[in-house]
């Protein structure tokens, strides 16, 4: 807790504009957060989707396929 005391003791000595900016920025944070967090469930059932799949497809093959040695 005593990141945000000192968050909040900062806070209080900003004017108002900045607190406005600060906000921003929390706001900006959040939603960056929230994108992180659908890319990782997106990843996720992705990943769990080709696990379920049936066959096998070797290193050798993938490489081959992106023309990669």
């Amino acid at each position: 807790m005593v990141t945000k005391d000192l968050i909040l003791e900062n806070l209080e000595q900003l004017p108002e504009e900045l607190r406005l900016e600060v906000l921003d920025f929390i706001l900006f944070l959040r939603h960056k957060q929230e994108r992180e967090d659908l890319e990782d469930a997106e990843d996720l059932k992705d990943a769990k989707a080709a696990l379920a799949e049936e066959g096998f497809i070797s290193l050798a093959e993938v490489k081959q396929e992106l023309g990669l040695k």
